[in-house]
């Protein structure tokens, strides 16, 4: 089966994905602005789609899809959940949902579907982006001693900021506006309409990632992923662990996950969540996207779970939830302990490797995403910049392995071979 892949800015790190689509029989065509795609011999073909706005790629793909008879597209990529919707609506596939896709790229119109849903969210208010004054901050003052700034429609949370106070909220406006125009190929558009920034509420508890698939428009749970602490004012990401470290939280938090499926009308997706417990304990959504989580969590969650999020969704969404077996659906409790540790760094890239890491017994993968060359910065300059991200992995016996693969992934990032100019990585300080 031919099948479309659409990955406009980049598809190099998602190799794990690749090579699942591959085992499947599948013939990829592939929908990037990336230059040197074509070179890539797991391609059938690849259709050049750089610098085409988003009404452009839909014809091109479109026509190209039915002259080549296409039915079907997919994406890894969070900026391309839309045109991939609209294609596959263009394609005539019922479960087709651009009303979600364009929801999902939205954080306001996020926050506007849990509020008609009566699903648990966080207080909010938009901003346009030359608003920040004391209207604004009296209304939010009622809410919390501190908020959290965002964009509405970037992604890998670029811009993304903790603040107090009235000067404070007025700075980080203006800094989202100034990276909004900055990191275009992170959105589906840059706009100066009123709902620009979303404020929200801080929530101070613990922050997990769901991922799964909707299957007949059924919430199928891959796993849960633990997340570092994180209480800003930036908000560095980083030991993405599994399994969950509160298994018997898991109904409390697939029965949400549910609800905003159901809220959405999804009906064959990969999908991916995130919730924030608030003072109380009670979980929160802060947001949610129709695709998986990107970059090695794929690797780990059917590391430490089995279960395959890429061949379930491709499967179902190609030919019916019905063609699934028992045994496509089956998700281990917990096989491994897997941890994402990424390589944070400061100064100029020079080298950029696996290393003595790949020797180690843990070692999954390692994927660079900064090239020789390469500056990398870090806050206030700019939002976290990383040269790669590590993936490696225990057995899992207890609750303590996910303590031990952290320490592993620690000790494996300082064996790395990545060396900047006149920086060391935190880990090695």
């Amino acid at each position: 089966m031919k099948i479309l892949l659409i990955m406009r800015a980049t598809y190099k790190s998602y190799r794990e994905h690749l090579r699942t689509l591959l085992g499947e029989g599948l013939e990829i065509h592939l929908v990037t602005g990336v230059a040197d795609a074509r070179d890539d011999h797991r391609f059938a073909n690849v259709v050049p789609v750089a610098g085409m706005s988003e009404d452009e790629v839909v014809d091109t793909v479109v026509r190209y899809a039915k002259d080549t008879g296409i039915g079907f597209a997919l994406t890894f990529w969070e900026a391309d959940i839309v045109v991939t919707a609209r294609v596959n609506e263009y394609l005539g596939q019922p479960w087709a949902n651009v009303a979600a896709a364009r929801t999902a790229r939205d954080k306001s119109a996020q926050r506007r579907l849990l509020a008609d849903a009566g699903l648990p969210s966080v207080e909010f208010r938009t901003l346009g982006a030359g608003e920040a004054g004391d209207d604004a901050l009296s209304e939010i003052a009622g809410w919390a001693d501190s908020v959290v700034v965002k964009p509405a429609r970037l992604a890998a949370s670029v811009g993304v900021k903790r603040v107090t106070g009235h000067e404070a909220l007025r700075e980080a406006v203006a800094d989202i506006r100034r990276v909004a125009g900055g990191e275009a190929w992170l959105a589906d558009f840059v706009t100066d309409d009123p709902d620009l920034v979303v404020v929200e509420e801080y929530l101070p508890g613990r922050e997990v990632t769901v991922d799964g698939v909707v299957v007949d428009g059924r919430f199928h749970l891959a796993g849960i992923t633990n997340k570092m602490a994180m209480d800003g004012p930036y908000f560095e990401e980083d030991y993405y662990t599994l399994p969950y470290r509160f298994p018997e939280e898991e109904g409390e938090i697939t029965g949400i996950v549910q609800g905003v499926v159901d809220a959405l009308g999804l009906v064959q997706a990969t999908f991916n969540i995130e919730l924030r417990q608030d003072a109380a304990g009670r979980f929160r959504v802060i947001e949610f996207s129709p695709r998986m989580s990107g970059g090695q969590n794929y690797l780990n969650l059917r590391t430490a779970h089995g279960f395959d999020l890429v061949r379930v969704h491709v499967r179902a969404a190609s030919a019916g939830g019905s063609v699934l077996t028992e045994q496509d659906l089956a998700r281990h409790p917990g096989r491994a302990a897997t941890c994402i540790k990424f390589a944070y760094r400061g100064g100029r890239v020079v080298r950029n490797n696996a290393g003595e890491a790949a020797h180690s017994r843990h070692f999954l993968e390692y994927t660079p995403s900064a090239a020789p060359g390469k500056l990398l910065r870090q806050p206030p300059e700019a939002w976290y910049e990383v040269a790669g991200s590590l993936a490696v992995a225990v057995p899992f016996r207890g609750l303590d392995d996910i303590d031990r693969v952290e320490r592993v992934a620690d000790d494996l990032d300082r064996k790395l071979d990545v060396v900047t100019t006149g920086h060391l990585s935190r880990s090695a300080q």
